[in-house]
C-alpha cells in the first residue's frame, strides 16, 4: 500500500516476490515472510528517490534480459533453473545486492523462523554450543 508498491505495480511486485524466492529458496516458507522484507523496500523508497530508482532500473533490467534470454519477462519464466541463469548475470548490481542482503538479514534473523531453520538461537548465554545445541544436530 505504499506509494513505491503502487509506482511499480503489481507486475513489479509480484516480479520481486519471485525474485527474493529465487534467491533464497524455501519452499516451506510461506510468502509473507519474503513479503515482509519487500515491504522494507516500499518503505524505504517512500522516502529515498533513489532506492526507487534502483528498483526500477533493476526490475527494468531483470526484465530486459530475460526477454533476450527467454523471450518472455522474469515473472513469465517457469523453471526456476532458468531464472536463476538471469539472476546470475545481474548478481554483481547493487539492484541485486540490495535486495540479497535485506532478504538474509529479513529471513535468517527473523525469530519465527529460526525453529524452522533448526536453529535454537544464541547459546552462549547457556554457556556455549557444548553444552546447548552441539550434541543436538542431526543434520551433520
Amino acid at each position: 500500500n505504499s506509494y513505491a508498491a503502487e509506482r511499480i505495480g503489481k507486475n513489479g511486485n509480484a516480479t520481486l516476490l519471485k525474485m527474493a524466492r529465487d534467491i533464497y529458496p524455501h519452499d516451506t516458507l510461506e510468502d509473507k515472510y519474503y513479503q515482509q522484507v519487500m515491504k522494507s523496500f516500499s518503505d524505504e523508497s517512500s522516502t529515498d528517490s533513489l532506492t526507487l530508482k534502483l528498483i526500477e532500473d533493476g526490475l527494468n533490467q531483470l526484465d530486459k534480459l530475460s526477454v533476450d534470454q527467454y523471450g518472455m519477462t522474469y515473472l513469465a519464466v517457469k523453471k526456476e533453473s532458468d531464472r536463476v541463469v538471469i539472476l546470475k548475470t545481474l548478481e554483481s548490481t547493487a539492484f541485486f545486492q540490495k535486495v540479497k542482503g535485506a532478504l538474509m538479514m529479513g529471513i535468517y534473523n527473523n525469530e519465527e523462523l529460526w525453529p524452522r531453520f533448526g536453529y535454537g538461537g544464541s547459546a552462549w548465554e547457556q554457556g556455549g554450543y557444548i553444552y546447548r545445541g552441539y550434541n543436538d544436530i542431526d543434520w551433520l
